[in-house]
């Protein structure tokens, strides 16, 4: 009936609203004047009848959510009831908008635990589900939500699901009545989906959770939440604290509404449950509900563990091999019963990381029974980061500081140096503990493919390029790399690019990070990626998720370069021709289009002045700070210096064959004829083989270059590859010798440390704008013996390695 009175009133209103849409129908056709309303009823009925129900659903939903009274009742199942009575039919169709990240939850959830079950895959696993109300096990205090529940398994035929009305806090299984099953530990996966909030007890519950989830299994709980005032310890440890906080007005107004419906988002609730199981991941972010940007309710999304977790791997990976000696002592347990159980490593965050951190006051637990007998309560400042707990320990532990902030993106989408030349020189060997720059990581994963590089894929028999003598054996690879950087965004990069070797078969893998870019990256990110990324990249990723949805490479600050390039390349009128060069099938064609086509365009004397001289431009899309652009400007001028950059590359590499570098500047993505070689098909299967063991060197310090080398220690080191990071300092030469001793420059202290952390014999690499850079007489006067192992003269044709970006390429040995 109510379909029929709706119906009605909106063909009235049709009727009334609609004579124009009538007179223009009568004007169309030859029909007498009244069958224009008889087509606009006919059309009122359509519309009326295929929106009826979605309006009827939200009607009722308005109704119970927001005007319907709850009544009196004496307790908590009487006041769910009374809730949900009228709409546990479409509580699922009026969710999926308001209650987001459960099936962002779950497909993490169920990723980690796939994982998880490689180690072991005849285990049976016990899933709980509290307040699942529409396993496996769905428990919940709400009668109609829980028959909601029972019926759709039935007609699913699920035989392995049950459904408990319980109260959470003292939730039995059925089958730990049986004789001889322990309790203690035997839950592998539970599950809260926006109940939690809704638990007057919350502390009995996220104990009683506590108490019987196995030290390695997995709670998922989703929920809104409102922030603290103030930052914690933990949040920092978790990582993302910007979009955990909320506004005082989003706090102060979504706490009391929520409390209308017994709904309780006090923060101490999501620090207690952080303060009591270890974060594996955390996302926050905003529903944007019926009005998008005006209504945005907070929400999180934690996949958490049992402290009582292993974490010897990662305490060795952290406070071993990547140099974490700093520790803070934990908190004695305050039950012995449970002491002997528990073996906790302090954080090891590092001095600089625990001097940022600030003070934090322990939590409290509820007084009941359940929850004294079994609290573990360790101060949450002292407490093991999200870091531990992931599949690999690629990430070395970090704080967010505020220096981070000052990093929006990432800088580089894409390594400027050429590994191949690097490797010639390195002299790698499995003996062999490397530091470098992260940048993009490319060169990072070339270390480990040493000197096994195929030149017959990678150069072309008339390149101009010279192949020196090389040092080390063929693939021989170290058995440590430090990847360090500042900027988090570079080592989240690296990071994903190691997921994606461990995860993803090689064509996801290709268009990733080769086509730059791939239709289901969201899906990938959730479904395969999530394990082997920490939660601090997880969570910029997750922001991030169309950096892969036309061009990955376009994006960044490095992007920026790139779309200038491109623009400069239409308004030229040689997009043809670049294609054509870029696909030139020998070296002799590609020469003779730079020189026809190209080369007057893109150096000419406007792209010159309007970009290259330009010292924006310089940084903020080629990374070249102030410092940089006098160490060459010193010696020659901007156009000079891009004819001896250009011209060689163009009449000395082929970019068809190798030059990769200026492949994916020009075409905004690789070929798999040119492309770094962690993107071909054997390099891929390469790192892959023995299950990414190979990757497990991997060290990404997020941290200045001097704070790392201090924690690594005397003699940990035997090569650094710095890049043109020296460059960056302002020249010191002339600082009188008081001032060195007393007050040395950045530089100086940096080359100290170098000396520090380097063995007797150490080899430290970099490449400088500079033909002659300033600083090579302060490593000689720090102890190193400096020589040249390339200089890009001016005026010449011959390129120095696949990029000739640089003026020279310098070793420092360690006397």
């Amino acid at each position: 009936m109510s379909r029929v009175v709706f119906a009605g009133l909106a063909a009235t209103a049709l009727v009334i609203g609609f004579n124009p849409l009538k007179q223009h129908l009568n004007t169309l056709t030859n029909y007498p004047p009244a069958s224009g309303w008889i087509l606009v009823g006919a059309f009122a009925l359509a519309v009326a009848a295929a929106f009826a129900t979605p309006l009827q659903v939200a009607l009722s939903f308005a109704w119970n959510c927001f005007f319907k009274p709850l009544g009196k009742s004496a307790n908590q199942q009487g006041r769910l009831d009374q809730f949900y009575q009228g709409q546990a039919e479409i509580y699922d169709k009026t969710r999926n908008s308001l209650l987001r990240g459960r099936t962002t939850m779950l497909k993490l959830s169920a990723a980690h635990l796939r994982e998880q079950r490689k180690q072991d895959p005849s285990k049976r696993l016990v899933w709980l589900d509290i307040g699942g109300g529409t396993a496996v096990y769905v428990l919940d205090l709400c009668a109609p939500l829980l028959e909601v529940s029972r019926k759709r398994f039935e007609a699913r035929g699920w035989k392995n699901v049950h459904c408990l009305l319980q109260d959470a806090t003292t939730f039995v299984l059925p089958e730990w009545s049986e004789e001889g099953v322990d309790p203690e530990g035997a839950l592998d996966f539970v599950t809260m989906s926006y109940s939690l909030s809704m638990m007057p007890n919350m502390l009995a519950l996220v104990d009683r959770v506590d108490r019987f989830l196995s030290p390695s299994g997995l709670l998922s709980v989703c929920d809104f939440y409102v922030s603290a005032r103030e930052k914690t310890s933990l949040s920092e440890i978790i990582g993302d604290v910007a979009s955990r906080h909320c506004s005082w007005l989003t706090r102060l107004f979504w706490l009391h509404w929520f409390e209308f419906d017994h709904v309780d988002l006090h923060p101490s609730r999501r620090q207690y449950l952080e303060h009591t199981f270890a974060t594996i991941k955390s996302f926050n972010g905003r529903n944007n509900f019926v009005l998008p940007w005006v209504i945005r309710i907070p929400y999180y999304v934690n996949l958490m563990t049992s402290r009582r977790a292993d974490t010897s791997r990662a305490t060795r990976a952290y406070e071993i091999d990547a140099g974490n000696t700093i520790s803070v002592t934990a908190s004695p347990l305050l039950v012995p019963a449970r002491q002997s159980q528990l073996d906790l490593p302090a954080l090891n965050l590092g001095l600089s990381s625990l001097s940022r951190a600030p003070s934090y006051r322990k939590l409290h637990r509820s007084n009941s029974r359940e929850s004294d007998s079994t609290r573990i309560d360790i101060a949450p400042d002292e407490q093991l980061s999200s870091f531990h707990y992931g599949k690999r320990q690629f990430r070395v532990p970090y704080l967010d500081s505020p220096v981070h902030k000052e990093f929006r993106s990432w800088i580089y989408g894409f390594t400027w140096e050429d590994p191949h030349v690097d490797m010639q020189h390195l002299g790698l060997t499995s003996e062999d503990s490397v530091l470098c720059i992260t940048s993009a990581g490319d060169n990072a994963l070339h270390c480990k493919f040493g000197l096994r590089e195929l030149d017959s894929r990678r150069g072309n028999s008339d390149s101009l390029l010279t192949t020196d003598s090389i040092a080390g054996a063929p693939g021989e690879q170290p058995k440590r790399i430090h990847a360090v950087d500042m900027n988090p965004c570079q080592g989240h990069l690296l990071e994903l690019k190691l997921a994606s070797i461990c995860a993803l078969d090689y064509e996801d893998h290709w268009l990733l990070f080769g086509e730059g870019k791939h239709p289901n990256f969201r899906e990938l990110l959730d479904t395969k990626l999530s394990p082997f990324l920490t939660s601090h990249a997880y969570q910029f990723w997750r922001k991030n998720d169309q950096a892969f949805a036309s061009c990955f490479y376009l994006r960044g600050y490095s992007g920026w370069a790139l779309r200038l390039a491109k623009f400069a390349i239409a308004f030229g009128g040689i997009s043809k021709e670049v294609k054509a060069f870029c696909n030139a099938p020998t070296l002799a064609e590609q020469s003779a289009i730079w020189e026809s086509k190209l080369r007057p365009v893109l150096l000419s004397k406007w792209i010159t002045k309007l970009f290259l001289a330009n010292p924006a431009f310089l940084w903020n899309a080629l990374g070249v700070p102030s410092n940089q652009a006098q160490v060459f400007l010193s010696e020659t001028t901007t156009e000079q210096f891009a004819i001896d950059t250009l011209d060689p590359v163009a009449y000395g590499t082929h970019v068809k064959t190798g030059a990769y570098h200026y492949q994916v500047c020009l075409e905004q993505k690789y070929t798999r004829e040119s492309c770094p070689e962690y993107l071909t098909r054997e390099g891929f299967e390469f790192l892959k083989a023995n299950n990414v063991a190979k990757l497990d060197c991997f060290r990404l310090h997020t941290d200045s270059i001097i704070n790392v080398m201090k924690r690594l220690g005397k003699h940990s080191l035997t090569v650094a590859v710095i890049m043109d990071l020296q460059d960056w300092f302002r020249n010191s030469l002339s600082d009188s010798t008081e001032t060195v001793m007393s007050n040395p420059c950045d530089l100086t202290l940096t080359i100290r440390a170098l000396h520090h952390a380097l063995a007797p014999g150490g080899r430290v690499f970099w490449r400088s704008a500079g033909l002659k850079p300033w600083y090579t007489a302060l490593y000689e006067r720090e102890g190193f013996r400096v020589e040249c192992i390339h200089e890009r003269e001016i005026g010449s044709k011959v390129p120095i390695d696949r990029v000739n970006m640089y003026g020279s390429f310098y070793k420092a040995v360690k006397l």
